[in-house]
């Protein structure tokens, strides 16, 4: 080793500690938005937002100020950055990167790649403990078939890399990503089964294994060595920032879907209105731990069997968006052209 690696720098590096702090409120503002707009409402206040002796009770919901907050903080990352570049600074994201083709397009892919990925998996677990009455424990194991999906695909896919490029292996990946959600929708209800389950998040996981395995070295594929340190980590910013934006969106979509699908089986069943509100209340702020004590009392027997299939409902449209996403992702790599060879 140190015969073949060069000296490291001796020069100390400096942090940017105005863009971190930019960077880090920007999307903190950007996450809260998203997780709590069903809330607190998106464009006007519908539930008080209370921080100490301060209450946010009417006007522009907090929702919406954080979203034109944030796309202020970040909007002066970017410049910061840019700025950074230009003098010969340290930035922490060297945003003149973005002008190579394969890298900007490439990024997009990873951050499509990860709202689609991530968000279904925030949700799985909910459905099968308090829908389909798993155990921890059994939600655990139901969730193995994708991580060994994965494993055998990650394998596989460096030995098909003489024959099939890596940008042709990320189609593959992304199609069976997109196949196994949309079987995981087409399974959803409030009785499914575990080998329907298995056999989805099993072709959902190949998907992952082929799609993850090579998708870096598509966006890192012309970026020029001396920055491929930076390259890689803006990859995989991308990649964490679409995740949390997919966990953030999909559970906001799959509340609303639950809270909706409840609230309308409910009143289909006579239940007054004042009721059936404090029903689906109660329902999606527990995300769904109070249906086994439902399920208990034949009374509220019915108000389970109306949540379990509620949830169900709220799996399938899920499973659904996020196959699109894939989908997306999928289309969008025919824009992705590496200069060099793969």
């Amino acid at each position: 080793v140190l015969v073949y690696l060069p000296a490291a720098p001796k020069n100390a590096g400096r942090v940017d500690w105005l863009g971190a702090g930019q960077s880090a409120l920007g999307l903190g503002l950007l996450a809260f938005a998203m997780i709590e707009g069903r809330h607190y409402g998106w464009l006007f206040v519908t539930e008080p937002l209370s921080i100490g002796g301060f209450a946010w009770r009417s006007g522009p919901s907090p929702v919406l100020v954080a979203f034109t907050g944030a796309a202020l903080a970040l909007g002066l990352f970017w410049r910061r950055q840019a700025q950074l570049g230009r003098t010969d600074g340290e930035p922490l994201v060297d945003v003149r990167l973005f002008s190579i083709d394969s890298f900007r397009r490439g990024n997009v892919v990873t951050l499509i790649v990860g709202v689609g990925e991530f968000g279904i998996i925030a949700v799985l677990p909910l459905w099968m403990q308090f829908a389909l009455d798993y155990t921890a424990l059994q939600a655990g194991l139901a969730l193995m078939p994708l991580a060994i999906g994965s494993f055998v695909a990650s394998g596989a896919s460096f030995s098909l890399t003489a024959s099939i490029s890596a940008l042709g292996q990320v189609r593959i990946g992304l199609l069976l990503e997109a196949a196994g959600l949309a079987l995981l929708g087409l399974f959803a209800a409030a009785d499914s089964s575990w080998w329907s389950i298995a056999l989805a998040l099993f072709v959902y996981g190949i998907g992952v294994g082929f799609a993850t395995a090579q998708v870096t070295n598509i966006v890192l594929a012309d970026v020029p060595g001396e920055s491929a340190g930076q390259g890689s980590g803006i990859q995989s910013a991308a990649r964490e920032l679409g995740s949390a934006l997919g966990i953030a969106v999909l559970t906001t979509i799959y509340f609303s879907t639950v809270g909706t699908g409840l609230r309308d089986r409910l009143t289909d069943a006579g239940l007054p209105e004042p009721e059936v509100r404090q029903l689906e209340s109660t329902v999606t702020d527990s995300a769904g731990s109070v249906i086994g004590a439902f399920a208990e009392n034949p009374n509220t027997l019915p108000i389970a069997e109306a949540a379990r299939a509620a949830m169900a409902a709220g799996i399938e449209v899920a499973s659904y968006l996020c196959a699109g996403l894939l989908v997306l992702a999928l289309a969008t790599t025919a824009f992705v052209k590496p200069e060099r060879h793969e």
